[in-house]
């Protein structure tokens, strides 16, 4: 049974009124009920429509699924997340220190950072760390666990007048209903040549078109917001971000086509294969459309660092 719902009146990114059904989706996590995607007619921006409303959309987060996942190594799939896991904190701590070189002590805000793992590596390289989580049950296991500095709301971090160097969203922004709002406000909590980073699923990547509406990734109706490398560009535009690099994250796209073959029924191989032939894609497209979003936008209010799941 659905809980409250609201209907999207305007695009979250451009403001158009006219929409086009994409696909429906079924929430597994929580209730199986199904949800619909609509895409804009004017720029093509996907979203959960209608969604769940703010004093409601809490309830869809109700899984052990939700939490489990990031801490449990039961069974292969898990016992594959945490190997990738492990791996991909090195690849974005070293991306981090290749962008601060110049910078001794470098501080970092993790928005959304979940029971705190990627935060607690950056702390033990001797980065100053900090991280906003709303989940109490996520919140209190990184905190209990790592001893981290975590918050609950962005508004805490904004009244301790403090700036960071680094400020990264791991697969957040795209739970985020006014998330032009919320990207405006982070840029106000960035030093001087401070960098922002998103991780962000692609709904234009093979596996998406592989599994439809059984890929993952589109994990309504919590995934308020369907991103594309397109919708990322105008989005840097209209928030005055320079966008210096954007780069795939290649072990995402294995886990969520594992993730997404499960869920259809099919084989191991199957979704091993289709992560595969995703990331195989992206290698393809990556050096013409870093290009083209370096040629195209220039602004000197910021910096982003875009990752995509291919």
């Amino acid at each position: 049974m659905k809980h409250k719902l609201e209907k999207v009146e305007t695009c979250p990114l451009c403001g158009h009124k006219e929409f086009t059904h994409h696909l429906s989706c079924v929430d597994h996590n929580y209730s199986n009920d199904i949800f619909d995607i609509s895409s804009c007619n004017n720029c093509s921006f996907k979203f959960t429509n209608p969604r769940p409303t703010s004093d409601t959309i809490h309830k869809y987060y109700i899984s052990d699924h939700y939490i489990s996942h990031t801490s449990s190594k039961k069974g292969l799939f898990n016992k594959v997340y945490h190997l990738v896991r492990n791996y991909q904190f090195g690849y974005k701590y070293r991306l981090i220190k290749k962008n601060h070189a110049q910078v001794k002590d470098i501080s970092l805000l993790d928005f959304g950072c979940g029971t705190g793992e990627f935060l607690n590596y950056c702390n033990q390289k001797g980065m100053h760390c900090r991280g906003v989580e709303k989940d109490d049950g996520a919140r209190n296991m990184g905190k209990s666990n790592f001893n981290l500095s975590i918050l609950e709301k962005l508004e805490e971090v904004e009244s301790k007048k403090e700036k960071f160097d680094v400020i990264t969203l791991w697969h957040v922004l795209e739970h985020i209903k006014d998330f032009k709002l919320l990207l405006t406000r982070l840029k106000e909590l960035l030093n001087e040549n401070g960098i922002l980073i998103l991780g962000l699923p692609n709904h234009n990547s093979l596996d998406a078109q592989i599994f439809k509406e059984n890929w993952v990734a589109y994990d309504v109706p919590i995934h308020l917001s369907h991103f594309s490398q397109n919708n990322m560009k105008d989005l840097v535009s209209h928030l005055s971000f320079k966008s210096i690099s954007t780069k795939p994250l290649f072990f995402d796209a294995y886990y969520i086509s594992l993730l997404s073959a499960k869920k259809k029924g099919k084989s191991f191989l199957f979704g091993l294969k289709s992560g595969v032939m995703s990331n195989r894609k992206a290698k393809k497209l990556l050096n013409t459309l870093a290009w083209l979003i370096l040629l195209k936008i220039s602004s000197s209010a910021g910096v982003l660092i875009v990752f995509y799941t291919f």
